[in-house]
C-alpha cells in the first residue's frame, strides 16, 4: 500500500512540474508526408507539455516519425513565457494544451514553408 501511495504522489508531482515548452523546427518531408510537397520545407514552432529540454525533443522527435517528417534542426527550445510576445495562433495552442494537460499530445503551428534545392 505504501508503495502505491509513493508511486501515486511522485506520478502527481511529475505531472504538475510539465509546463508548455516551445521550439522552431526545421523540417523536410518524406515519402508520403501530407503536410508538405516533396519541393519545400518548413520551420514550425511546436508546442508541448514536458518537464526538460531531453523531454520536448523526444516528443516531437516522436510526432515528426508519425508526420512522416525529417528533422532538420532544432532552434530556440525553451519553456514559453509570458516575455516572448507571443502570436494569437502560439497562445491559443499553449492555453489548449495546459488546459487539457494531455501529456501526450505534441501541437505545431503555421508551416513557414521554403523551397528546397535538390
Amino acid at each position: 500500500m505504501a508503495l502505491l501511495v509513493a508511486l501515486s504522489i511522485l506520478l502527481f508531482v511529475e505531472h504538475a512540474s510539465l509546463v508548455v515548452w516551445i521550439g522552431v523546427v526545421g523540417v523536410l518531408p518524406r515519402e508520403g508526408c501530407d503536410l508538405l510537397s516533396p519541393q519545400t520545407g518548413a520551420f514550425v514552432n511546436f508546442l508541448t507539455l514536458a518537464a526538460s529540454e531531453f523531454e520536448y525533443r523526444a516528443k516531437v522527435m516522436g510526432a515528426l516519425s508519425s508526420y512522416r517528417l525529417d528533422l532538420l534542426e532544432f532552434q530556440d527550445v525553451r519553456p514559453l513565457s509570458e516575455s516572448d510576445a507571443a502570436s494569437e495562433e502560439i497562445l491559443a495552442i499553449a492555453a489548449e494544451l495546459e488546459c487539457s494537460r494531455n501529456y501526450e499530445h505534441v501541437r505545431y503551428a503555421t508551416f513557414h514553408t521554403f523551397p528546397r534545392v535538390m
